[in-house]
């Protein structure tokens, strides 16, 4: 790879200072950089580019932050088919696993076309209205979530899985999650972790007003479809956390697997099974 897009969380307090060495690193390399104004003002170094104008323009898009920034700068690229790296700048760092501190390896990797690509499953969302209008919303790459909002009430959620009605929840909200985010929402939700090559998506129920509720993990070829039965006051579908839509009563969103998937590019020697071991320290005491 020869010229790659960058995008940078610049809320971050160690962004400017890694976006600059980026800059040094792929000059040392012969390589280019494109990012947006701010980020070339700052990194002192690279061409302005749009976000949106990265496809057709760059061979991939290394984003500086944390999981968040991961997920928005998916959702930017979406049907782009341009593979993202992720460099840590934040707290967990599921997505973006590869620490800061290895960024002049990640550039060498990628100027020499040294690493694998995961193909990521993403959530296609349908949104039916009361009025028969219809509209998908953005694909979601961890989640969508179905959620009260800022109502104090539980709300009755009526849950279908391929066209059949499964049962009718008292809680405070439904995670339907990819594998990817199966270690986000989902998971302190009591969800189990998937590992991103499973065929499954998981339906998680958030503070279900029951004992015996457990996730579920259904084939990824299911249709998920959740109807608002009964609330006191609009609902929220987060698609990622990034955006929100309302749902009223009788409304529903059906979710399946989206067609696109998101490329997310792996370093030489990277291994999911010690990420999650490094992250959720397990073997701790």
């Amino acid at each position: 790879m020869q010229r790659i897009g960058l995008i940078v969380n610049h809320d971050k307090p160690t962004a400017a200072g890694t976006a600059h060495a980026l800059m040094q690193h792929a000059r040392d390399l012969g390589m280019e950089v494109l990012a947006c104004a701010k980020t070339v003002a700052e990194a002192g170094g690279g061409m302005a580019c749009q976000t949106e104008d990265f496809p057709g323009r760059v061979d991939a898009v290394v984003v500086l932050g944390g999981d968040g920034t991961m997920l928005n700068a998916a959702h930017r690229l979406q049907g782009s088919g341009i593979p993202l790296i992720g460099l840590n700048l934040g707290d967990l760092g599921y997505l973006t696993s590869i620490e800061a501190s290895r960024i002049q390896e990640a550039m060498r990797c990628l100027r020499d076309d040294r690493f694998t690509i995961s193909q990521r499953a993403a959530l296609s969302c349908r949104i039916l209205r009361h009025n028969g209008e219809q509209f998908v919303t953005m694909d979601a790459l961890n989640d969508l979530v179905v959620s009260r909002g800022a109502s104090g009430r539980a709300v009755w959620l009526e849950l279908s899985l391929g066209g059949v009605a499964v049962t009718t929840y008292i809680c405070d909200g439904i995670i339907v999650s990819t594998p990817t985010g199966s270690t986000a929402y989902a998971l302190s939700a009591g969800g189990p972790i998937v590992m991103p090559e499973t065929a499954a998506l998981v339906v998680a129920v958030i503070c279900p007003h029951t004992l015996t509720s457990r996730p579920l993990v259904v084939p990824d070829t299911t249709v998920i479809t959740i109807r608002v039965a009964k609330s006191s006051a609009p609902l929220v579908a987060s698609i990622d956390g990034q955006d929100d839509f309302s749902l009223a009563l009788g409304e529903q969103i059906e979710v399946q697997r989206s067609p696109r998937t998101v490329p997310v590019i792996h370093l030489p020697g990277y291994d999911g099974y010690s990420v999650l071991d490094r992250k959720l320290g397990w073997g701790g005491r």
